[in-house]
């Protein structure tokens, strides 16, 4: 009787080892990559203001990306401001001076921006 020989796959127990190497090398890479660009969201307040709306509302967003950007240096990160984008967001409102009928704002911008 001759032996015979069969070619054999590797069954579990054989492909653990190379899928436990493959995570750890996956692992390690991940770890040693540079971290990537995040966000520091932040919100401004302008108080009551006598001016426009819409330069209420810029001042706000304004204030809220500076915030933004002071986030993001304080973690030692260098801040990435938009351009040509919208910058953020901004709510408003609006009260009437009653001893002069003047029109006053408050405008409450958020704004985030990103941070390398």
């Amino acid at each position: 009787m001759t032996p015979t020989m069969h070619a054999t796959r590797p069954g579990p127990r054989k492909a653990a080892p190379r899928r436990g190497l493959l995570a750890a090398v996956v692992a390690l890479a991940a770890a040693a990559a540079p971290a990537g660009a995040a966000q520091y969201p932040a919100w401004g307040d302008t108080g009551w203001v006598w001016s426009s709306k819409r330069d209420c509302c810029l001042a706000a967003i304004a204030l809220a990306t500076d915030y933004s950007m002071q986030a993001c240096v304080a973690v030692g990160g260098q801040p990435r401001p938009t351009s040509g984008q919208q910058r953020g967001s901004c709510r408003s409102e609006r009260a009437v001076d009653p001893s002069t009928g003047a029109v006053l704002y408050r405008c409450y911008g958020e704004a985030a921006v990103w941070c390398r």
